[in-house]
């Protein structure tokens, strides 16, 4: 027996939404509270993490360190975030490898242990208010 799906649930108004649509909606929402949130850490405009030219060694680094959070915290393929920086995947995958090599040096480690409490705990907080208003 057929059983009918439960319609998709809309964003921003949206009459109806494709799931593509819907996860691009959302990869492009956690790309810009990471953004924002490795930019404030690092000084930096968020602008200059996704410009095309490398910048400054301090942006690059915020860059791969904004790169690796994607990935690592939130899984995103390296497509998906090359994609969203205008880059190549395999520059997504230098990027994790750097930083995840970094992270012996117990100053980046802190620091890439706080941005990743800053991002990924007021995305749960997000998720745990959306559940709670239901």
């Amino acid at each position: 027996m057929f059983h009918s799906s439960p319609s998709v649930p809309t964003v921003s108004g949206a009459e109806s939404a494709e799931p593509d649509d819907l996860l691009a909606q959302a990869q492009t929402c956690i790309f810009r509270h990471v953004t924002g949130c490795v930019a404030r850490d690092f000084g930096i405009d968020t602008q200059a993490l996704s410009s095309a030219t490398r910048g400054a060694p301090r942006v690059a680094l915020a860059r791969q360190v904004a790169m690796y959070l994607l990935h690592v915290d939130f899984a995103l393929s390296f497509e998906a975030v090359g994609r969203m920086f205008g880059r190549d995947r395999t520059t997504v995958s230098h990027a994790c490898r750097v930083i995840e090599d970094g992270r012996d040096d117990i100053w980046l480690d802190c620091r890439l242990a706080a941005l990743e409490l800053a991002c990924c705990g007021s995305v749960q907080q997000q998720r745990a208010g959306l559940r709670g208003a239901r």
